[in-house]
């Protein structure tokens, strides 16, 4: 593992955490291209890394929401409680999904051949989520909730839908955002709301996974990267996913993910090319 690899996976982590493509998908793609050939154990120790980067973005672009979330409770504010609630609800899936999953998607589901099919899969719910429209009653509701009008505004159904889809991400190749902001607008979301209460939601996803590794490699069961490999890998990761997130938030609202299901069933067509020929 070399610094341009550390500096180049960290923009890679940055750009395809938020953009809907698959961070996951493309590092493993990357690695296989770059030939990037690093023990399991120290590449662990990497990808945390590469998170804590993308964590930091998150905070400091959230912190004034996230301190209104937080002191909701005890400024009797129950919009923000709510939201807050929610989040909570919303982050299950993924606890459990990454308790009961991480080992087996770990061994079975890092193939070219597995990834490329997600990216497939990535790109059709991306086109699937842009169908619907503000307002209107989406196919998702009207198979879970007939009865009732179309949501204008979060509900538990629906924190829950987006978090199973959030748990599904674990998939390398499905992505996370992809997934989440597409579900939440199948939901009856706006843009805006999907967005936000995606990259909100993460936050606790990747902030345990950090402080689990973290404990992993003081026990001596990963083992983390040099120091210069460490900085220029958070620093790239942390650099690249603020401005990922700041585009992500004024584009999506005007032209929503649909623009980036072509790139993904591209990707998916050469990554499926690539397993078939090595």
């Amino acid at each position: 593992m070399t610094l341009f690899h550390a500096f180049f996976l960290g923009i890679l982590q940055g750009v395809t955490e938020f953009l809907p493509v698959s961070s996951s998908g493309h590092l493993v793609l990357a690695e296989q291209l770059l030939g990037i050939h690093v023990d399991p154990k120290d590449m662990q120790g990497l990808n945390i890394m590469l998170h804590a980067g993308t964590l930091l973005a998150l905070l400091i672009i959230y912190a004034q929401t996230w301190i209104q979330l937080l002191t909701a409770p005890f400024r009797k504010d129950k919009k923000s409680t709510n939201m807050l609630v929610l989040l909570i609800l919303a982050t299950i899936p993924a606890g459990v999904a990454g308790i009961l999953f991480e080992d087996i998607v770990a061994v079975h589901f890092q193939s070219l051949l597995s990834i490329g099919l997600a990216f497939l899969v990535t790109g059709l719910v991306l086109l699937l989520g842009e169908c619907c429209k503000d307002g209107h009653k989406t196919l998702l509701q009207k198979v879970l909730h007939p009865r009732t009008p179309a949501a204008k505004t979060l509900t538990i159904r629906s924190a829950m839908a987006i978090g199973v889809a959030q748990a599904m991400a674990l998939v390398p190749g499905l992505s996370r955002s992809g997934l989440t902001i597409s579900t939440g607008r199948m939901m009856g979301l706006n843009r805006k709301e999907a967005l936000d209460f995606s990259f909100l939601m993460v936050v606790p996803v990747i902030g345990g996974a950090t402080l689990l590794t973290m404990k992993d490699a003081m026990e001596g069961v990963i083992i983390l990267p040099m120091l210069d490999i460490i900085t220029a890998a958070v620093s790239a990761s942390f650099v690249s996913s603020v401005l990922s997130i700041l585009f992500l938030r004024r584009y999506i609202v005007r032209r929503g993910l649909g623009v980036f299901a072509p790139y993904l069933i591209i990707v998916s067509v050469l990554t499926i090319f690539l397993a078939v020929i090595q």
